[in-house]
């Protein structure tokens, strides 16, 4: 072979394949077979704009006039930031007062302050929390990871907490629940195996959950445990640890005080049970600090929580005590087709009805669906529903007089998503939906800098009070 014509062989396949695919993307090429569907092969679209967000600018949250004037230039100029919390309620921090008073009682002596977060996959696996968790007890102190489920899908994912378990049914607040059984605050409800007889002296028999404190400050150990559990009649125990406990109780939630005070890196768990019994979750907790608490639940929209009844929601807030409840959902609302969330408005208002009324004390932050990408065209690029939800959930707050904190504006608005997946630094899965650990512990800390923030003020603006 002519050894010029051998070394021109590999540019004149690269120009032959180039010039089919230009041919070839002249034609619809996205076609749909046995319910599989290609994409439209896109060459020069692919190579060129693979992954930029396209420029189009999407306005922000209007900031309107009566939010600027009620209070002073300071706070008026903050709330011109979009990515800041904005209170509706008829004062500046009103909203989350009863949030703020609790953490002034926790700096000040011996108190709790426990903080509900809500949410769907986003927080799954401890994510946001356990670094807007790490932030709090820093600053106001406390020791404990607060409630954890009896099991979970993600266990394996999660590093908060070394969690293992066998033996339990389970329903959840996506499913028709059996007339017998009620669903606790997470929105599940797990069920041990029944037994014939019981032996607490047997301590490998029943179903079982395990709990192993992680090397982390804060969370290293188990000083105070609670059980929540639901109407318990019969020959129901728990054996923990080689110590055996009778489930008692009549209440549509009941509470266990384990270990008080005594410090321990493992807790183990074995139920032994004649009768059926709901059995919601522990929580790990010291006497005095700050605990966050997580709910996530993935597929969720949100709506489905009003499944959980008033009064277990009550009850429970009667056992732990809450002070802040966090609602952030949204992810699985959005859709490109969607133009229109006034149903969801609509929908997610009865949750905040349901949720002040079953928490009649605690102080509501309602946070906004994240920022999510779509590829269009060979582009990635905004879901175009993302910003009309997120204004549809800012109307919710205003609406229902609640502190909102944009998530979409905080993370960057319009495009931000393709920057976290694709910046130097990588904050999100490649479904351009997800944070990855890292941009997780970046929302959380941004999250902890903003409450801050309405708390400085909040004292800022009593103290003036106070002189007056």
């Amino acid at each position: 072979m002519n050894e010029k014509n051998r070394h021109s062989q590999p540019f004149v396949m690269v120009l032959a394949v180039t010039i089919v695919l230009l041919v070839v993307s002249q034609f619809n090429t996205q076609l749909k077979v046995l319910g599989f569907e290609t994409k439209k092969i896109e060459p020069i679209t692919d190579i060129i704009q693979k992954g930029k967000a396209k420029n189009v600018p999407l306005p922000g949250l209007i900031v309107s006039d009566s939010i600027i004037s009620k209070d002073s230039s300071e706070y008026a100029l903050r709330q011109m930031d979009v990515s800041n919390i904005f209170d509706y309620e008829h004062d500046s921090t009103s909203a989350l007062a009863h949030f703020f008073k609790s953490l002034n009682e926790t700096r000040t002596k011996k108190h709790k302050t426990r903080i509900a977060y809500f949410g769907d996959s986003m927080i799954e696996g401890d994510l946001i929390t356990q670094d807007f968790r790490d932030c709090l007890q820093d600053a106001f102190g406390g020791n404990g990871i607060g409630y954890l489920p009896i099991t979970s899908i993600v266990a394996g994912f999660r590093t908060s907490v070394i969690h293992s378990f066998d033996g339990w049914t389970t329903h959840n607040l996506l499913e028709t629940i059996p007339s017998n059984h009620s669903l606790g605050i997470s929105g599940y409800s797990f069920i041990p195996n029944t037994m014939n007889n019981v032996d607490t002296n047997n301590t490998t028999a029943g179903s079982w959950v395990k709990y192993t404190a992680v090397k982390r400050k804060h969370i290293d150990r188990f000083i105070e445990t609670k059980l929540l559990y639901g109407k318990s009649e019969g020959e129901n125990y728990v054996v923990i640890n080689g110590s055996h406990y009778k489930l008692t109780g009549t209440n549509s939630v009941n509470q266990l005080v384990i270990n008080s005070g005594k410090n321990c890196q493992c807790v183990n768990a074995k139920f032994q049970c004649k009768t059926p019994v709901d059995i919601f979750g522990f929580s790990m907790e010291s006497d005095s600090g700050v605990f966050v608490d997580n709910f996530s639940f993935r597929g969720n929209s949100g709506m489905p929580i009003t499944k959980v009844s008033q009064s277990v929601y009550s009850q429970t807030d009667q056992c732990l005590g809450y002070d802040l409840i966090i609602l952030e959902y949204g992810l699985n609302a959005v859709s490109p087709k969607v133009t229109d969330f006034s149903w969801y408005e609509r929908g997610m208002n009865e949750v905040i009805k349901h949720m002040q009324a079953s928490f009649p004390s605690a102080s509501i932050l309602l946070i906004s669906v994240g920022d999510k990408s779509y590829r269009n065209n060979g582009v990635y690029e905004t879901d175009p529903s993302v910003p009309i939800l997120v204004n549809s959930q800012m109307h919710m707050a205003q609406k229902n007089k609640l502190a909102f904190w944009s998530l979409y504006d905080a993370m960057g608005g319009y495009g931000s998503m393709v920057k976290w997946v694709e910046g130097d630094t990588v904050y999100a899965n490649k479904d351009y939906t997800h944070f990855n650990f890292r941009g997780a512990h970046k929302v959380g800390k941004l999250l902890f800098s903003k409450i801050m923030s309405e708390y400085s003020d909040y004292n800022k603006k009593n103290s003036l009070k106070l002189s007056n």
